[in-house]
């Protein structure tokens, strides 16, 4: 096992450099990493009365013990934005292992097996989501590990196997619940397909389930009486996000889907190129590497399909796609964190394709294939290159935005999604958009005071546009009567097009077209910066004549 060990200390040894190297601890995909940090603070410096989340149960108990071990260690003390990344390192190497040990369980291959461990750490959103600070790591890495062992293991069910793979998988939902839905049909369908005996198969499905139901009964007791603790019940069936603004099956969040499954492999979303097509050209590279490994695994499995591993292996990674990516459909298609575990199917795709590649060419094959990996790598580490360097960029900004805007006299309006708002969050210290708690002017508790240009159409889907119209104009009035110099961050000159593209499935483009002629149609903005990294800094005042 020295190669699974290299395998995976080296993987963390070369995560950890891009993490120091990038200098970016959110990404740049969202801001869930800065608030999922604070969240977990309360965990790190006084564990008994930290809340727990029910949706992430397992997540904030088990990365607070973790980063105060890395307190005590000196690495990033006191600082669980940046601890997340190094946990989130160490937990993709992790997985890394797992790949290994899945291909060497499926191909008998110890180069197939190193070569597969390598490509899962080099595809674009296991990368990356292994170096920022968004939560999903961990529960992917458990997940990862319980898809494996069902695919080996419930070719040929045992008592001691299925309860084996159920409790894994229930540790896998237990850090993130939504990873529940997608496996849960696929480890079924696997015990369906695999038992010949059909009596067996109900007592399978139904030992598999007692035994999740068991798991979650012993979490909720471990913290009975501790504030936010649920029943086990209520940790099968949370609810999250499930009437939120971003549910609900929409003809756009076709193209997401296929953006999110195609940047799976590829950094497709951040590399572009001046004058070409780029973001086609690596989309359709993407789209056809998929579609051929696909294909080529999928001849191999058809051959094999009278075995039960073949079966097995189908079911848990076919079946969490298929069911994945509808759930994806109904959700936030494009997200990373919405495509890992559902794309895991390329890791052993990868690895079927390199046995066909070794057999079509034994001497030169597998060392192509070598090449072709770490090229995979290599031009995923350099598409986030322009994002490189962020956190200290946007350290300097806020600087600059609290000279231009003194917080104590100062509303800011600013898109939700925007990064001025995550990082003054991070530096100012959170706080909810919307002026009903502000009194006059100056006030210097809370520090950040701000207006979301969309916030009440996150928090109020159901309202009519003229209402979410009339609720901006609202907020930014009382802010003006208030005494507040009302600041605009980028929105002002943003072009409605790109408004459309930033707000993503949160707002069709009536409603968002709206809010923006209401901004410029009833204020008029003064310039008074223009920031390299925030954007245009505008000054709002009434039009003459309201």
């Amino acid at each position: 096992m020295a190669d699974l060990a290299l395998l995976v200390i080296g993987g963390s040894a070369i995560l950890i450099a891009i993490i120091l190297w990038f200098d970016n601890a959110q990404g740049g995909l969202t801001g869930n990493g800065v608030f999922k940090s604070l969240e977990l603070k309360p965990w790190v410096v006084d564990p008994a009365n930290a809340p727990l989340y029910a949706s992430n149960y397992l997540f904030y108990p088990v990365y607070g013990a973790l980063c105060r071990l890395l307190d005590l260690l000196g690495i990033f003390a006191g600082d669980p934005r940046r601890q997340l990344t190094i946990l989130n390192a160490l937990s993709a190497s992790l997985s890394v292992g797992v790949a290994y040990l899945l291909a060497r369980a499926i191909t008998g291959n110890r180069s197939i097996a190193l070569l597969t461990g390598a490509f899962h750490l080099a595809t674009s959103h296991v990368m990356f989501l292994a170096i920022v600070n968004e939560d999903i790591m961990p529960s992917y890495t458990v997940m990862f590990a319980a898809m494996a062992l069902g695919a080996v293991w419930l070719a040929r069910p045992t008592a001691a196997r299925v309860i084996a793979v159920s409790v894994l998988f229930s540790i896998g939902w237990l850090f993130e619940w939504r990873l529940m839905f997608p496996t849960l049909p696929a480890m079924l369908a696997a015990l369906w397909l695999c038992e010949q005996r059909r009596t067996l198969r109900f007592a399978w499905i139904a030992l598999f389930l007692a035994t999740m139901v068991a798991v979650a009964t012993l979490v909720s007791l471990a913290w009975r009486g501790h504030e936010g603790a649920v029943g086990p019940f209520d940790l099968i069936w949370t609810g999250k996000a499930v009437r939120s603004v971003w549910a609900g099956f929409t003809w756009p969040k076709v193209g997401y889907l296929w953006d999110g499954i195609v940047a799976y492999l590829l950094g497709t979303g951040i590399t572009t190129f001046d004058g070409l097509p780029g973001w086609d050209i690596w989309r359709f590279a993407s789209t056809f590497w998929l579609i051929g490994m696909g294909c080529v695994s999928g001849s191999i499995l058809w051959r094999a399909r009278n075995d039960g591993r073949a079966r097995a292996l189908v079911a848990v990674f076919g079946v969490t796609f298929l069911a994945g990516e509808v759930f994806n459909l109904y959700s936030q298609p494009q997200d990373p964190q919405m495509q890992i575990n559902v794309m895991a199917w390329v890791t052993p795709a990868w690895a079927l394709t390199l046995v066909a590649i070794g057999r079509r060419w034994p001497a030169r094959g597998l060392p192509a294939m070598a090449a072709v990996t770490v090229a995979l790598f290599a031009y995923n580490v350099w598409s986030i290159a322009p994002l490189r360097g962020l956190d200290s960029k946007w350290r300097q900004a806020i600087e600059r935005l609290e000279q231009q805007g003194e917080p104590a006299r100062t509303v800011f309006l600013l898109h939700d999604f925007d990064w001025t708002m995550v990082y003054a969050s991070l530096h100012w210290g959170t706080a909810e958009p919307g002026v009903s708690e502000l009194g006059p002017a100056p006030q210097a508790r809370p520090k950040f005071k701000w207006i979301g240009f969309t916030g009440n159409v996150l928090r109020h889907p159901d309202w009519s546009t003229e209402r979410h119209v009339e609720a901006l104009r609202r907020e930014i009035d009382r802010a003006l009567e208030l005494g507040y110099e009302v600041m605009v961050v980028r929105l002002w000159d943003i072009p409605e097009a790109q408004l459309r593209t930033e707000t993503g499935m949160v707002a069709d483009a009536a409603r968002l077209g709206a809010l923006q002629r209401m901004l410029r149609t009833d204020y008029v903005a003064t310039p008074v910066a223009v920031d390299p990294v925030a954007g245009s800094v505008n000054r709002l005042r009434r039009a003459a004549g309201r």
